[in-house]
């Protein structure tokens, strides 16, 4: 098991995990990018190019299993006063089949080297909804510490945050 950067040998297995969640969860936002775009779109925030306002750098690594997609996490490299309430610096997704298998924990602590090594950051900030256990749970399992818990006014509604930090 590792976290590598999105690679072409493993767009199968990744197209797979987007046909995964339009299936099984047809009317949730998805993490998961356009295949045909991913790619690209994976260099472009980590060297910053072309970044919408208020978008920032980010890296994008894959998970990979057996040769296998299993899931997707990103860090994005510094905090917008957007981000500091929603978003954090790490956003995650496992695939539908692999859920609840720990795939998730396993992703974020190695991640977290990666920030530390990488990055050279001392601490980071995930968020997720409230009513998240699954994802609460994850965070929690990496030493993220709750330090509060903040209503968002978001496109799809409104939205209780919880904010973790985790030090590095």
């Amino acid at each position: 098991m590792k976290l590598i950067r999105p690679e072409e040998k493993y767009l199968d297995s990744y197209t797979e995990a987007v046909r995964e969640e339009l299936q099984n969860s047809p009317d949730t936002a998805h993490m998961f990018n356009e295949p045909s775009q991913i790619l690209q779109k994976a260099r472009d925030y980590e060297s910053g190019v072309g970044l919408k306002p208020g978008r920032v750098r980010a890296t994008y690594l894959w998970l990979i299993e057996n040769g296998r997609f299993i899931g997707e996490i990103s860090v994005r490299h510094e905090l917008t006063p957007e981000l500091l309430r929603y978003g954090g610096h790490i956003g995650y997704a496992v695939r539908w089949a692999e859920r609840g298998k720990g795939y998730g924990t396993k992703m974020l602590a190695l991640i977290l080297d990666f920030c530390r090594s990488e990055l050279g950051l001392e601490r980071v900030l995930i968020t997720c909804d409230d009513d998240n256990a699954a994802s609460a749970g994850v965070i929690e399992n990496n030493g993220g510490v709750l330090e509060n818990k903040v209503i968002n006014e978001l496109p799809e509604g409104t939205v209780l945050t919880r904010r973790y930090w985790i030090e590095l």
